[in-house]
């Protein structure tokens, strides 16, 4: 007797669970659309803006590098301080970008790489758009190799010099 009942109130919790479900479902059914136009106007207004941001940051060139163990102390150590004073330099840590305001539109930026051969990335806004290289090849090989770092820094400083670079 004791085990009937506990079916039979297994059973309408059961029930009462799928209703809930059932009606939380058919309403929330007519928020997608709401969502889909809040998500298409948002990312709009987000377009104009970062439209407005390259045209603003014109000639602006970035330095990004990670927070790979293994690098990190390299990059900070000896490959930006011989970077010059107008480098925008950016350390990504995890999925977190510090720039302030201009956060958003840096983390987009490097979500565009178009090749993604992994940081260091050197980033240059050019009439609008964003130029981009990776000089990981090159970076880790001379970190792990102990190379002289001045070929790196010519090919870094021929990236940003370059008024073309990777369009092509």
């Amino acid at each position: 007797m004791k085990n009937l009942g506990r079916k039979i109130s297994d059973g309408i919790t059961t029930a009462l669970g799928v209703t809930a479900l059932a009606v939380i479902g058919a309403l929330s059914i007519p928020l997608i659309p709401v969502l889909i136009a809040y998500n298409h106007f948002n990312e709009k207004k987000f377009k104009q803006e970062y439209d407005k941001y390259l045209r603003r940051m014109n000639g602006a060139c970035f330095f990004c590098y990670n927070s790979r163990k293994s690098s990190v102390a390299f990059a900070r150590d000896a490959v930006v301080p011989a970077l010059g004073p107008t480098m925008q330099v950016v350390f990504v840590g995890g999925s977190k970008i510090d720039l302030g305001p201009d956060s958003r539109f840096v983390s987009r930026m490097l979500s565009s790489v178009r090749e993604r051969k992994g940081f260091p990335y050197l980033l240059k806004i050019m009439d609008g758009q964003v130029l981009d290289c990776s000089v990981n090849n090159q970076f880790y090989s001379i970190m792990q190799g102990r190379k002289p770092i001045e070929p790196l820094l010519a090919r870094i400083n021929s990236f940003y010099t370059s008024a073309t670079s990777s369009l092509a």
